[in-house]
């Protein structure tokens, strides 16, 4: 047992630095960084099962942090950010599936490589097309119309994932022109929260927290958050940041296919 502990202390000495740097850059862009936390819990020998819920009180901590920090500069819209809350119940429910450990892997997979395709494209988009990017302005039923539908889906992925579902959110607002990067990134950490509350509740009807292992975690994930967010919100370069998490997102994904592989 007392060998155990010593090990178990290693894991999260090893893990916090990782952590909180994950949380610096994704908060930035308004993400929280749980599709990263999941493939690093993963590959650190947590059990697929128990990772999902800690990886979603990391994401409310961290995209907490960076819902204030962007509300603070004036980025988030509560209007333009509603429709898409239509995410919330198919996060709960998708959140109280339970699937073999192999699938849940290979979704991971997938979602980890579109959201890395999509962030890239976005990135693209931003640094080819500036003049291109630009808030709309749409009436309530416009805004509904696509908003209502895309939450859905999100919801529905974020849900089964364990993550917030903003990494994919994001892309597609700016790919879509209804939001520049900064507008994306604040209604991003705002739909990552309440979906991240949402399903962590349902996460934790089915599954355990092991809270020895989130409270450290949790610590080092609101400093990251917190200060990176802030970069964020009034300092960083929207367009590299994506690229950078682009890459750790590939990353990760490759890393989950060797596990599924082996």
């Amino acid at each position: 047992m007392h060998v155990c502990a010593i090990v178990d202390q290693l894991i999260i000495l090893i893990l916090a630095p990782i952590f909180f740097a994950i949380s610096f850059v994704y908060s930035s862009v308004g993400f929280a960084g749980g599709s990263s936390y999941i493939a690093i819990l993963v590959l650190a020998g947590v059990s697929l099962y128990t990772v999902p819920p800690i990886s979603l009180a990391l994401n409310i901590i961290a995209a907490s942090m960076a819902f204030i920090n962007y509300s603070r500069a004036r980025y988030f819209s509560l209007k333009f950010s509603l429709p898409f809350l239509s995410s919330l119940p198919f996060v709960f429910f998708a959140g109280l599936l339970v699937l073999p450990e192999r699938s849940l892997v290979l979704i991971f997979v997938i979602a980890l490589f579109a959201a890395s395709a999509a962030l890239l494209a976005s990135s693209s988009k931003i640094k080819t097309q500036p003049n291109k990017i630009r808030k709309l302005n749409f009436s309530n039923t416009k805004l509904a119309l696509i908003g209502v539908p895309v939450g859905a889906v999100l919801g529905v992925v974020a849900g089964l994932v364990g993550i917030g579902g903003g990494i994919w959110l994001s892309p597609l607002l700016i790919l879509s022109g209804l939001a520049d990067p900064k507008r994306a990134a604040a209604t991003a950490s705002f739909f990552i929260v309440t979906n991240s509350i949402i399903g962590l509740l349902a996460h934790s009807i089915s599954r355990s927290i092991d809270v020895s292992l989130l409270a450290p975690l949790a610590v080092v994930v609101l400093a990251g958050g917190f200060i990176g967010s802030k970069f964020g919100a009034f300092k960083l370069d929207h367009d590299k940041i994506i690229i950078i998490v682009a890459a750790v997102v590939a990353v990760a994904g490759i890393e989950l296919t060797i596990k599924l592989l082996a």
